[in-house]
């Protein structure tokens, strides 16, 4: 594998060997990048100019590599064996919302580039619609917005002037990668389990085990595959691309 990123840097114009392995440290930090996000465009470029050695070195580890040119986005999803997409009950319920308005917003022709743009007062809304549930208190709905934005599932814009409180979220096209077709069926599924406990969403392309149930203490936290593999390639380095202020949405 190390002989392959030196011939790939080699045949590379204005790369080296070190903008391969941030480009991948990158894409596994942030799951995804998009072309459009200032912080990530060198590194979405370099990784979809090199497809062909990005495929292979993720897949070495049971990733695959997901590239929609038209969407301009590129990420990783786990493999057959590590398909576990790990959530806590509202946790599943807001992501499978989210597939919901996406789908709403595509079907009105109101998505621009891939993208769908919904102020978080709509997402409310349709939670408790959609649910019949109480909707988390403001600082469990912060930690659930920025474990998706995390992801790169969503994007947080810029808070309205009329209403600081609210602000417009812009939900990105991987919702579909991530997310099985029957999101319906499984949501009527989930609000209908009154324990509150930890549950498993299904996904087509980090679909998750239907082995649930578990005596750990594990089963009321968060467990996401990508969040988990996170922590260990994150550095000082990436943590300036991650937090920069100039992939606020409008």
């Amino acid at each position: 594998m190390l002989g392959d990123l030196v011939k790939a840097a080699r045949k590379a114009e204005n790369h080296e060997a070190d903008d391969f392995i941030l480009a991948a440290k990158q894409l596994i930090a942030n799951q995804f990048l998009y072309a459009e996000k200032t912080s990530q465009r060198s590194h979405y470029f370099l990784v979809t100019e090199h497809l062909e050695y990005f495929r292979n070195l993720f897949e070495a580890i049971g990733w695959n590599l997901v590239y929609q040119a038209d969407e301009a986005f590129v990420g990783i999803l786990p493999g057959e064996d590590e398909r576990t997409l790990r959530l806590k009950l509202d946790e599943s319920l807001f992501l499978l919302v989210m597939r919901q308005l996406y789908e709403e917003k595509l079907e009105s022709f109101e998505v621009e580039s891939g993208r769908a743009y919904v102020d978080l007062d709509k997402l409310l809304q349709s939670f408790e619609h959609l649910t019949s549930k109480e909707l988390p208190n403001e600082t469990r709905m912060k930690d659930i917005l920025a474990l998706f934005a995390r992801h790169g599932i969503i994007e947080r814009g810029k808070p309205h002037e009329t209403d600081p409180k609210n602000f417009t979220l812009v939900i990105q096209p991987v919702i579909r990668q991530v997310v099985v077709e029957d999101y319906l069926g499984q949501l009527e599924q989930l609000i209908s389990d009154e324990d509150g406990v930890s549950k498993t969403v299904k996904t087509d392309e980090a679909s998750a085990s239907d082995d649930a149930e578990s005596d750990s203490d594990e089963d009321n936290t968060t467990k996401v595959k990508a969040e988990a593999v996170a922590q260990s390639a994150t550095s000082d380095e990436l943590s300036d691309d991650e937090n920069g202020e100039d992939d606020e949405t409008a």
